[in-house]
């Protein structure tokens, strides 16, 4: 299988984040102040980066990171901004039976959002307890697997007809052994 998957990274709605968190703060609806917004949305920007060194890109959206990121630095910002997003009673889906009420929106993704959190700070402490050593074994193992995957990967297409790398055609042709040069007689 010859695929691309694409992380896209959690940076750009988490600037989306900022601009709305601040143009609430203008509104009144937001009780903080500008300033206190904006050291929030740089520690978060900081953590954003470091996010991108766990797997939580491949578990969650690049919306549910950013805002785990500023959840991490202020959980209540967060629940504020859901909130009026999202205000009381608003379902993300409609409820199945007739008789009983959907979850509530706000509350569903602030558990996402803590998920999320736990999950990146769990793999971050993992991460940095590591010794070089247990890291340069880590990239070894890994190296190999990959090295393993790209001969097996050459071989294939090699024998199949597609062109493959030059060892790969040389291994496969030895009827084109190349001339070896004979030293000059002056």
């Amino acid at each position: 299988m010859q695929f691309s998957y694409t992380v896209w990274s959690c940076l750009r709605p988490l600037w989306g984040f900022s601009l709305e968190l601040v143009e609430l703060v203008n509104e009144g609806a937001l009780h903080y102040d500008r300033e206190d917004v904006r050291q929030i949305m740089n520690q978060a920007r900081e953590w954003a980066l470091e996010t991108l060194r766990t797997d939580a890109q491949f578990v969650y959206t690049p919306p549910q990171i950013a805002l785990a990121c500023i959840y991490h630095f202020e959980r209540e910002l967060v629940g504020e901004f859901l909130s009026i997003k999202f205000p009381p009673g608003s379902t993300l889906t409609p409820p199945k039976p007739a008789d009983t009420k959907g979850e509530d929106a706000a509350e569903k993704l602030i558990r996402t959002v803590r998920d999320c959190d736990e999950l990146i700070s769990d793999r971050l402490k993992v991460i940095q307890s590591r010794t070089k050593q247990d890291t340069v074994s880590l990239v070894t193992g890994i190296d190999k697997k990959l090295y393993q995957c790209r001969k097996l990967l050459d071989s294939a297409t090699g024998s199949s007809g597609d062109s493959g790398s030059d060892t790969t055609k040389r291994k496969a042709d030895p009827s084109e052994d190349r001339e070896t040069k004979k030293p000059r007689a002056d």
